[in-house]
Parts: structure tokens; C-alpha cells; sequence
């Protein structure tokens, strides 16, 4: 599960030239996705003028009767009102509606149809041109993942997808990307259907400030190039944490779990940037290059180096299966998953454990990256005993980048070390700045009309993260472990900090013991060895 919605910002972006004409088709306009995240934030960027003034919007879904909510314009004019907290009627004349089935060739030709006499119509009042000259249209997929490949033949077999240069079509689909490794291969096999340059596939973290930071942190400051690697690091942790629990998405939850709704997308994006080599530019060709080739050494999760959990009633709150939208009252469904991969190549096969953890339910909201050193090698016998150095980038609430390191305290002793933080707040910096943080949906939907795809993740990123996860979900599935539980507002189970001891820290997100568990590589990048799941 993901953050609260995004709220506006001031940007540096440039808007997109009014001279270009932008749609956007939102299918599953009725839906979460759309109200909490793509109607706000087309609401806000239009009003900030960074999208140009006669923007359409047309949303689809199904009809009421057929599992929609929503009956007409009227009414969809009112909703997007609600979803943006008020909006000027200038906007809300942008919005237009069509129903139906998403699967139903007939439904969907009758809504491009819509579009196009809409168009038409935009065009007839400016100055000469036709309806697609300069037209960008996205078509914007807030639909379960299931309705990706229905949905796209439907659009193909009216026509979608074969554009002639005048209209630049955007096709953008949301994670989750798949279950597994089958229906990830399946669904890239029905996307092939549309032109593979003009195919967005969003993972919305890759847009946040601060994991778009990560490479400048690393390549742009020479005090990191000598450290970054299994000489000076001794552990990286990726977190994610949550307070609230799944909070009506039981029907959703209950499919996918918090591996893969978090740990296999966002938390392995962030890891590989982590990981990853200096890209040749900035481009999004070379940064999703060096991106696979990490994720092509990491070697499948293995069984005895993750751990799940679910959360149970306490005095703070109910547990996950006395949650009434969770109908399976037996799930062994994961609301806590922490995992320890390893990635095998020269940079950091000597034993640097990259933990993952997500956690639902538990003691406070936080996102973040925490980089573990080494101690000093040789140090007199006074220092040994200090912390370990850590790098620490939070990614929310309260952006920052800190530094913990040694410091004598003051006073007239010289022999007393205290560890203190270096930090960096990003929100400060922002406020001196006299600009607000740009959040993640704005940056993405300008950078589709742009055809930028630096922060969007490739079809084969994708496949290689399933080859990671899939064995290990599999065997979870089969095995039918019951998760451990951990009551409601706690830091989650016992168990994990006893794989966290195994590796040498005292628990997921604390310090770091002396002790070193050495990694031994025993795979070929991308083969799952067979003795793992004997």
C-alpha cells in the first residue's frame, strides 16, 4: 500500500506549449486509483497552467448496473469536483464521460469515437490545423492488472495503436505488473500489441524526490565513489512502513500481498538504484541498462531468508482478518515480509546483505534507505566500540539525507564519542527555496505527454524482479506457512530480528553487530538453483 495523495507543488518543469493539444483517457475513472491520484493531480497541474488550457478529459467505466457508479457527464463533472476538492467550471467543462465494458470492442470503439468528435471540436477553434495535428492522447489505465491485456485488445481492435505521426499516443499501466513470472510474460506478450516506445509502465516511486536523487548522491559527490561497494559497505536496508492496515482493500490485498504490493515494485526499484553502476548518461536507455544488469545478479530469494507476518487485533486496532472487506477468514495472506537478497557481481558478491522490509500496521510511517558501514579498520582500542557510520535517505514523511558519524563529545575529554547526524532536510531546503517538493504523479503524467521514460521501468525489469520473487512465493504458497502474528502497532514479529542477528545487525532498521555472515555465490544470474526449494 502507498502514501496518502499527493498534494500540489511549485515545479520547475516546463509546461507543456499550449500550441500541443492533450487528452486523456482515463479508463476506470470511477475508481480509487483515478480519484485519489490522476484526477487531482491532472487538476492541479492544469491549474498551474503546466498543461495546456483546453486539456480534455474522458473518462470511461463500466455502467451503473454493470458494477459502475457513475451515469453520465453531469454526474462525472460533479465527482471530479468532489475528487479535486472543488474545481473551477473551466476545468470541469474539460471532463467528459462514456460507459462499458472494458473488454467490449464495441463500447470502447463508440468511446474513441467520442474522443475524436471532441477533438475535432478543440480543433475547429483554434487557428487552422486538424483535430490530431500536435495531439498527444494518453490512455491511462486505472484498472486492476487483470483488465490490462481485455483492455488492450479492445483498444487494438479499433484501430489503437497504429497512429500516423500526427497523433502521439501514450499507454500508461500501473504495477502491480503480473502475479509471477507466467502471467508477467503473458502480459508483456498482450502489451506487445502496442508500439513498445509509446508503453509506460509506471511504478510511481521511481518518481519521488528523493529515490530520483539517488543517482545524483552517488555519481555527482567523489566522497561516495571509494565507499559505495562490499569494501566499505556492510549492509543496505530498503523500508517501507505504514501505521494504518489495509483499511477497506481487503478484496485487493488478499490476491496480492505486501510482497507484491510493495516489496517486488517499489522497495526493488530503490534497491537497484542502490546497486547499480554508473550509467553512460542519464537517458532513460542507459539508466534502465544498468538497472537490469543488477537485477540480473540477484539471486532468487531463498526460503530461510525471509520472514512474513500478519497483523492481529491489540488495543490500538483489529486484525487483518477480522477486517470486513478480507472474506477469507483463514488467509495466510502477508502484511509484514522482511527478505534478504544478495546480488552476485564484483561490486558486491563478498557478503553485503540487502534487506528488504514492509511492514502494514505497524509503529509509525516511513519510507527509507539506510546504507551501513563498516567499522574502521585498525581503530585504537577507545573507538572500537563506536557505532558504524550510516548513510540514511528518507524518502517520506520529511525528505531528508543524513550522516551518522563519530564525534567527541564536548568537554575536557578527549576520549568520549558520541554519534551524531549530518543531515540534509529536504523540506527545509524547499522552503528556503520558496518551492514545495514536486510530488510523484505530477513529474510522471508530464513526463508521458513528453515521451520521457527516465523514471518509468522497462518489460524486462519486470521480468527479472518476478525471477527473484516467484520461486520463493510459490513455495510459500504450497507450503501454506502460517505467517507470525504481531499485534497493531508494533514493530512486527519476533522472527525477523532473528534473521536480522543472522546478518550481523541487531534488528531491520537499528545498528550493527561486529559479526559478518559471508556470502557465497552459488548461482548463474537469472537460473533458479533446484536445491534451493528441495
Amino acid at each position: 500500500m502507498d502514501d496518502e495523495p499527493e498534494s500540489p507543488s511549485q515545479t520547475a518543469y516546463r509546461p507543456v506549449p499550449k500550441s500541443t493539444c492533450a487528452t486523456v483517457l482515463l479508463f476506470g475513472a470511477d475508481g480509487n486509483l483515478a480519484s485519489t491520484r490522476v484526477l487531482p493531480t491532472l487538476h492541479l497541474l492544469w491549474q498551474r497552467e503546466l498543461l495546456p488550457p483546453d486539456l480534455l478529459i474522458v473518462g470511461f467505466a463500466r455502467p451503473v448496473g454493470g458494477g459502475g457508479t457513475i451515469a453520465d457527464t453531469a454526474a462525472f463533472r460533479e465527482y471530479v469536483g468532489r475528487c479535486c476538492g472543488g474545481s473551477p467550471a473551466a476545468f470541469l467543462q474539460r471532463c467528459h464521460y462514456a460507459t462499458g465494458q472494458f473488454d467490449d470492442r464495441a463500447a470502447v470503439g463508440r468511446c474513441l469515437q467520442q474522443v475524436a468528435g471532441l477533438e475535432a471540436e478543440r480543433a475547429a477553434g483554434r487557428a487552422g490545423g486538424s483535430a490530431a495535428e500536435g495531439c498527444v492522447r494518453m490512455y491511462y489505465a486505472a484498472v486492476p492488472a487483470f483488465i490490462y491485456a481485455p483492455l488492450t485488445r479492445a483498444l487494438c481492435e479499433n484501430g489503437v495503436g497504429a497512429a500516423d505521426g500526427a497523433l502521439k499516443e501514450r499507454f500508461v499501466f500501473e504495477k502491480p505488473f503480473g502475479h509471477d513470472t507466467a502471467s508477467c510474460e503473458a502480459l508483456v506478450a498482450d502489451l506487445a500489441r502496442l508500439p513498445g516506445r509509446d508503453v509506460f509502465w509506471m511504478d510511481h516511486y521511481l518518481g519521488k524526490e528523493l529515490v530520483m536523487n539517488l543517482l545524483i548522491l552517488r555519481f555527482a559527490n567523489i566522497c561516495f565513489g571509494s565507499l559505495w561497494n562490499r569494501h566499505a559497505v556492510k549492509a543496505v536496508q530498503v523500508i517501507f512502513k505504514e501505521e494504518r492496515g489495509i483499511e477497506g482493500r481487503g478484496g485487493y490485498f488478499d490476491q496480492y500481498g505486501i510482497i507484491r504490493d510493495v516489496m517486488q515494485n517499489h522497495l526493488l526499484q530503490m534497491m537497484a538504484l542502490v546497486a547499480m553502476e554508473q550509467p553512460l548518461t542519464l537517458s532513460a536507455e542507459h539508466i534502465r541498462t544498468e538497472k537490469l544488469k543488477v537485477l540480473q545478479a540477484i539471486a532468487p530469494l531463498a526460503a530461510d531468508d525471509v520472514v512474513l507476518g500478519q497483523y492481529s487485533r491489540s488495543q490500538v486496532g483489529c486484525g487483518y482478518l477480522e477486517e470486513p472487506s478480507v472474506r477469507n477468514k483463514a488467509s495466510c495472506t502477508e502484511t509484514f515480509a522482511a527478505a534478504v537478497l544478495h546480488i552476485d557481481n564484483p561490486r558486491w558478491a563478498a557478503g553485503v546483505p540487502f534487506v528488504l522490509k514492509a511492514a502494514q500496521a505497524v509503529t509509525e510511517n516511513k519510507v527509507e534507505l539506510r546504507i551501513q558501514f563498516h567499522g574502521v579498520p585498525g581503530a585504537v582500542a577507545t573507538l572500537r566500540s563506536c557505532e558504524a557510520n550510516e548513510l540514511v535517505v528518507r524518502v517520506q514523511p520529511e525528505e531528508a539525507i543524513y550522516w551518522k558519524v563519530q564525534s567527541k563529545v564536548p568537554g575536557l575529554r578527549s576520549d568520549q564519542v558520541e554519534q551524531v547526524r549530518m543531515d540534509l532536510l529536504y523540506s527545509r531546503l524547499a522552503r528556503k527555496l520558496e518551492r514545495k517538493l514536486p510530488q510523484a504523479y505530477e513529474r510522471l503524467l508530464l513526463e508521458v505527454i513528453a515521451n520521457d521514460h527516465s523514471h518509468f521501468v522497462s518489460p524486462e525489469e519486470q521480468l527479472e524482479a518476478w525471477r527473484i520473487f516467484t520461486p520463493a512465493l510459490h513455495h510459500l504458497r504450497d507450503a501454506k506457512l502460517p505467517p507470525h502474528r504481531y499485534p497493531v502497532g508494533s514493530r512486527g514479529p519476533a522472527a525477523a530480528d532473528q534473521l536480522a542477528k543472522r546478518y550481523g545487525m541487531r534488528k531491520f532498521g537499528g545498528g550493527l553487530t561486529p559479526y559478518v555472515m559471508p556470502f557465497k555465490p552459488s548461482h548463474t544470474p537469472g537460473v533458479v538453483p533446484a536445491s534451493r526449494w528441495s
